[in-house]
């Protein structure tokens, strides 16, 4: 059995090894997003499973992108 590793977006932190491929990220709204690593960086798909951010390039700008950007979703 695998684990998937559930987290918050308002906890997500880069020194919690939350950036890591599968990781499934709950926005305020209750919507489920998922970080996928690639080659050129990380994207996270959106709850219909289509990318919903640019490629990002180092754990830093995938925080960002969960503290600030899900914020709304």
């Amino acid at each position: 059995m695998e684990y998937i590793m559930r987290v918050k977006s308002n906890h997500f932190h880069h020194m919690r090894g939350h950036v890591c491929d599968g990781c499934v990220i709950v926005a305020p709204s209750g919507k489920e997003f998922r970080l996928r690593n690639t080659i050129r960086g990380w994207i996270v798909d959106g709850p219909d499973g289509q990318p919903c951010s640019g490629y990002l390039d180092s754990v830093m700008a995938v925080e960002v992108f969960m503290v600030n950007g899900l914020q709304t979703h």
